[in-house]
C-alpha cells in the first residue's frame, strides 16, 4: 500500500514496487510525468467537475487527472475529502494547499524514478514472490471518517503478521494490536477542512513477539 510514496522513494534497494488498490492514485503515478502539466490552481468549478466526472465514470478527464485533483486539491490527501484551496490562516497569512501538495510531489519525482506501480488489493498478491524484503503499509487510520465500514483491520493485522515471518513489514497507524511495537511516532496536526484541525500521533509499528 504505498499510499503517497512518502517511504518507498527513501529505500535504498535492487526492486521497488508500491501496490495501492486506489486506480486513480496509481495512475498518476503512472503518467508522473505529467504532473508539471498540471494547472496553477484547482478552482472549485474545477475540482466539482471532476468530482462528478469521477462519480459518474463519464470519461471526460483522464484518470491520471481525476487521480490529481482529487489527491492534490483535497485536505489531507484525501481523495475528494472536500477542495483544500487558498485559505487564511489564523496568524493573518495565506497558505495554497494544492500548490503545496503539487511541489512536494515534483520534487519527489525524481526518487520515484526506480519505482514500479501497480494496482492491487494486498489480499490480492502472492505473497511468496516477496522474501527477505522491506514492506511498507500505509493503511487507513482506524476509526477514521470514511474507513469503518470498508477496512477490515483485524484481517489485515494477521496478514501483516504472516508476512513479518519473511519480511520486515512496517506499518503506518495510530494504534495496533499487543505484538506490534511502536519504533517511531509523531505528533501532527490533521486539516480537516479550513475551519477544523485535530491533533493525532502517527506512529510506524513492526512485529514483535
Amino acid at each position: 500500500m504505498s499510499g503517497g510514496a512518502n517511504v518507498i522513494d527513501k529505500i535504498s534497494c535492487n526492486r521497488k514496487i508500491g501496490y495501492d488498490i486506489n486506480h486513480y492514485l496509481i495512475e498518476l503515478f503512472k503518467h508522473r510525468d505529467l504532473i508539471c502539466k498540471l494547472p496553477d490552481e484547482i478552482t472549485k468549478e474545477e475540482y466539482d467537475a471532476v468530482r462528478k466526472s469521477f462519480q459518474t465514470g463519464d470519461g471526460k478527464y483522464p484518470d491520471w487527472y481525476i487521480g490529481a485533483v482529487g489527491f492534490l486539491a483535497s485536505y489531507n490527501g484525501k481523495f475528494f475529502g472536500g477542495r483544500a484551496g487558498i485559505v487564511k490562516t489564523k496568524i493573518g497569512t495565506t497558505r495554497n494547499y494544492y500548490d503545496e501538495a503539487k511541489r512536494n510531489l515534483l520534487s519527489q519525482l525524481p526518487q520515484l524514478n526506480d519505482v514500479i506501480f501497480g494496482e492491487s488489493d494486498y489480499r490480492q498478491l502472492d505473497m511468496s514472490q516477496f522474501k527477505r524484503g522491506v514492506i511498507y503499509c500505509d493503511i487507513p487510520y482506524k476509526n477514521t471518517t470514511g474507513y469503518q465500514d470498508t477496512f477490515n483491520h483485524t484481517g489485515f493485522w494477521q496478514w501483516a503478521e504472516e508476512c513479518s515471518k519473511e519480511n520486515i513489514v512496517l506499518v503506518s497507524e495510530q494504534v495496533a494490536p499487543d505484538k506490534w511495537q511502536s519504533v517511531w511516532s509523531k505528533p501532527v496536526k490533521r486539516t480537516l477542512d479550513n475551519a477544523s484541525r485535530i491533533d493525532i500521533t502517527e506512529q510506524l509499528y513492526i512485529f514483535s513477539e
